[in-house]
C-alpha cells in the first residue's frame, strides 16, 4: 500500500507556498485505466452516482425543474432528510439549517467554490442567497469530502450556479403573490473573448402582512382575535456575473438583503403600521479567480478570493416599550468584514487502484465594528481572525471486482493559534447492480465564531467564555436502485450518530434576547430515508427523518433532555404529474410537509407545535418558449394556528414570531 507514503508526500507539498484554490475538484482518470470512477461535479451533469461526489451521504437538488414557484433557498433544502430548517422569524427573515442534530454554524455553505461561512455571523443566512441562478445544490452529510476545507459536523450545502454556455440565450422570470410577493430575473449567456459570459440578475421582496392568531390575555379566550403581522417586509437584490474558458473561471456576484426585523408578539396589539420597527441592511460582493491545469497525471487548481460585507442595523424607537419590552439606547450598530482567501487543491490518480484528493487553504478575516455597542459600551472595535486548513484524502479500490472502496481522510484545522487534528473514514461496498451499503465514522473540531464570542450589538449577547466543540460522528446505510411498479427507483435508509462535547448552542434569554452557550455533551442519533420513483409521466420523491437530539452534561440540570431547534419527527413529499389531461402542455405538482413539535429554550418551557401543511401548483406552456406557473403553498392556512404549547406554566399561546400560512403565487417564464 502506498497511502501512508502518498500522505506523507502530499503534506510536504501542502507546506510550499500556497499557489492555488479551487474548491470544487474535477477528478479525471489518467489516460491508462484506474479501477476508480470517475468524479462529476460538473453543473450540467444530467445524472449523477452520489458515490461519485462522495463516500459519504448526499442529497442533490436541481432548483432549475422548480423555476417559477418562487420558492427560496430554505424552501427547497426542506425536503433534505435530516435537514432542519430554523426560521427565527418567519419567511425571509433570518434562517438557518441544521443537519442531523447539528448547530447552525457547524454547516457550512459554498457558492461556487466561496465559502459563505463568516466568523462576524453564527451562521449562514440562507434566506439571502438567491437560487434564481443556481443549477444545482448537494447537500452533504456525514462524511465530507476533502475538497471543502475544514471539518464540518453537520454537513455542507454546496451551491452551484449556472454555467456559461455560450449559446446567446437567456430567461426572464418575472411572479407575483399574496403578501406583496415580487419576483423577477433576468439571465443570459453568450461567446466573450476564447471563453464565455453569464449574467443574472434577481429582486425577490414582499411585505409580509399575512395575518395570524393573537391569543392576547392567554387565560381568556373570548379575547382572541386574527391580527396582520407589521413591519415585516423584506427586499433581496442580487447580480452575479462569471466568465469561464478551459483553463479560467472569473466571478463576482453582489447582492443586497433590506428588511424589517418584526418585534416578538406578546399577547399584545401591535398593528401600529405607521410606526418604523428595527431593520438591518446587509450588502455582500465577492470575487473569485480560478485558474486549473493538469501536469501530467496531476490535476491542480489555484483560486483567490475576496468577500466584503457591510450590515448596518437600526431601531428608531430604541426598542421602546410600546411594544412590552423595555427600553434601550444601543440599537443603531454598523458591522464591516473583509475576508480574503486563497487555496490549492488538486487531484492524482495512483496506479490503477488510489485517487488521492488534497486541499490547503488559508483565510484572513478581519471584522470592524461602529456604532452604539462601541460608543457606549465601550465594545472591541475591530477583531482579526487567521485560520487555515489542510487535509488528505484518499479513495482506494480494493480486489478485482471493482465493488470495494476505502476512503480515509486526514485534516488538520487552525484558528487563533490554536491547531486541531482530526480524522475519518468510509466504506463502500455494491453487492450487486441493485444493493449497495456505505459505513462512514470520523472526528471534528470547531472554534467558535468571533459572533458567537462577542454577539451582534442587538439581540445576541456576548460569551467570550467559549470553548472550542469537538466531537465524533459515524453513519451507516443502504440503498437500492432498481425498478418498482414499473418505476425507475432508488431508495436509501441511513442510520447515524454522533457524540459532541462543548457543544456551542443558541439558547433564547427571554423574547428579545439570547446568547451563545457551551451545552456539555450531546448525544444525537438518528435515522434518514429518500427515495424516488420515476415513470413517465408520473414523479415521486419523499424524505423522513427521526432524530433524538440529547443533553448529556453528566454535571448539569438539563441532563436527559431534548436540545431545542431539534424536532423528533419530520418528513417531506412531492408528487409531479406531466401531460395532465392528455395534454403535452400542462402538468400539476403536490407537495407535503411535515415538521413535529420543536422546544426553544434549554429548559422546555417554550415548545412549537407540530405542523402539516400542504401546497399545490401547476404549469402550463402557452408556447414552447412562454410557461405560466401557479400555485399555492399550505392550502389549508395551517401555520398561523400553530401555538406555542404549555409547558410548566400557562395555557397554550401565541408564537412570539407567527408563520406565515396560505400563499398564492404566479410566475411567467419567458426562454428567448
Amino acid at each position: 500500500m502506498l497511502v501512508i507514503p502518498l500522505f506523507t508526500l502530499l503534506f510536504t507539498l501542502l507546506t510550499v507556498s500556497p499557489l492555488t484554490c479551487n474548491l470544487i475538484v474535477s477528478a479525471e482518470a489518467a489516460d491508462a485505466p484506474v479501477k476508480l470512477p470517475e468524479e462529476k461535479i460538473t453543473a450540467d451533469a444530467e445524472e449523477e452516482d452520489k458515490l461519485l461526489l462522495s463516500p459519504g451521504t448526499v442529497t442533490v437538488i436541481k432548483p432549475q425543474e422548480m423555476k417559477g414557484e418562487q420558492k427560496n433557498l430554505p424552501e427547497l433544502l426542506k425536503q433534505v432528510p435530516g435537514l432542519h430548517i430554523i426560521e427565527l422569524k418567519g419567511r425571509g427573515a433570518y434562517t438557518t439549517a441544521s443537519v442531523r442534530g447539528s448547530t447552525a454554524s457547524q454547516v457550512a455553505v459554498y457558492v461556487d467554490g466561496v465559502l459563505m461561512n463568516l466568523g462576524s455571523e453564527s451562521a449562514v443566512d440562507l434566506s439571502t442567497i438567491p437560487v434564481e441562478n443556481v443549477e444545482r445544490i448537494e447537500v452533504y452529510r456525514g462524511y465530507i469530502p476533502a475538497r471543502f476545507g475544514g471539518a464540518s459536523l453537520g454537513g455542507v450545502i454546496n451551491i452551484i450556479t449556472k454555467k456559461p454556455d455560450g449559446k446567446g440565450e437567456g430567461t426572464l422570470l418575472l411572479g407575483t403573490g399574496s403578501y406583496g410577493k415580487f419576483r423577477a430575473n433576468a439571465t443570459y449567456s453568450t461567446k466573450l473573448g476564447d471563453g464565455n459570459i453569464f449574467v443574472g440578475l434577481t429582486r425577490d421582496q414582499a411585505n409580509g402582512e399575512f395575518s395570524y392568531l393573537n391569543t392576547r390575555n392567554e387565560y381568556d379566550p373570548a379575547d382572541d382575535y386574527w391580527a396582520k403581522r407589521k413591519n415585516n417586509s423584506y427586499q433581496n437584490t442580487d447580480a452575479l456575473i462569471k466568465w469561464q474558458n478551459d483553463s479560467w473561471t472569473i466571478e463576482g456576484a453582489w447582492k443586497r438583503n433590506d428588511r424589517d426585523l418584526p418585534l416578538p408578539v406578546i399577547g399584545i396589539e401591535n398593528d401600529r403600521s405607521w410606526e418604523k420597527g428595527p431593520k438591518q441592511v446587509t450588502d455582500q460582493m465577492s470575487f473569485a479567480a480560478t485558474h486549473r491545469r493538469k501536469i501530467g497525471d496531476l490535476d491542480l487548481g489555484l483560486r483567490l478570493e475576496y468577500l466584503n460585507q457591510e450590515k448596518k442595523y437600526d431601531d428608531p424607537k430604541d426598542g421602546d416599550n410600546q411594544f412590552g419590552l423595555p427600553g434601550s439606547s444601543y440599537k443603531h450598530n454598523k458591522y464591516v468584514t473583509d475576508r480574503y482567501g486563497v487555496a490549492l487543491d488538486g487531484s492524482l490518480p495512483i496506479g490503477d487502484s488510489h485517487l488521492v484528493e488534497f486541499l490547503w487553504n488559508y483565510y484572513d478575516e478581519t471584522l470592524r465594528t461602529k456604532g452604539d455597542v462601541i460608543s457606549r459600551f465601550y465594545g472591541i472595535e475591530k477583531h482579526t481572525r487567521y485560520a487555515w486548513n489542510a487535509q488528505i484524502q484518499d479513495t482506494i479500490s480494493i480486489g478485482e471486482k471493482d465493488n470495494l472502496w476505502l476512503t480515509p481522510i486526514i485534516r488538520w484545522n487552525a484558528a487563533d493559534g490554536r491547531t486541531e487534528f482530526s480524522g475519518g473514514a468510509a466504506i463502500n461496498y455494491k453487492f450487486d447492480d441493485h444493493w449497495s451499503a456505505k459505513a462512514t465514522y470520523g472526528s471534528y473540531n470547531r472554534a467558535p465564531n468571533m459572533y458567537e464570542l462577542y454577539g451582534d450589538g442587538a439581540f445576541v449577547i456576548s460569551n467570550t467564555s467559549l470553548e472550542w466543540e469537538d466531537g465524533t460522528q459515524w453513519d451507516v446505510g443502504v440503498t437500492w436502485k432498481g425498478e418498482m411498479l414499473k418505476a425507475k427507483s432508488e431508495v436509501t435508509l441511513t442510520y447515524f450518530g454522533s457524540h459532541v462535547n462543548n457543544l456551542i448552542e443558541y439558547f433564547v434569554v427571554n423574547p428579545q434576547y439570547g446568547r451563545y452557550e457551551n451545552v456539555g455533551n450531546a448525544h444525537i442519533q438518528g435515522l434518514e430515508l429518500e427515495g424516488s420513483l420515476k415513470w413517465e409521466d408520473w414523479e415521486i420523491y419523499g424524505s423522513a427523518t427521526w432524530m433524538d437530539a440529547i443533553d448529556k452534561s453528566d454535571d448539569s440540570a438539563f441532563d436527559g433532555v431534548r436540545i431545542p431547534n431539534r424536532p423528533e419527527y419530520e418528513g417531506f413529499l412531492r408528487v409531479a404529474r406531466n401531460n395532465l389531461l392528455k395534454s403535452k402542455r400542462l402538468s400539476a405538482f403536490a407537495e407535503a410537509r411535515y415538521v413535529g413539535n420543536n422546544f426553544y429554550d434549554r429548559n422546555q418551557e417554550v415548545k412549537q407545535d407540530d405542523l402539516f401543511t400542504v401546497g399545490f401548483g401547476l404549469r402550463y406552456s402557452i408556447r414552447e418558449d412562454l410557461k405560466l406557473i401557479v400555485g399555492v403553498d399550505d392550502i389549508f392556512d395551517k401555520a398561523p394556528e400553530v401555538l406555542f404549547l404549555a409547558e410548566g406554566y400557562g395555557p397554550d399561546r401565541t408564537m412570539w414570531y407567527p408563520l406565515q400560512g396560505r400563499t398564492f403565487y404566479a410566475s411567467l417564464l419567458w426562454t428567448f
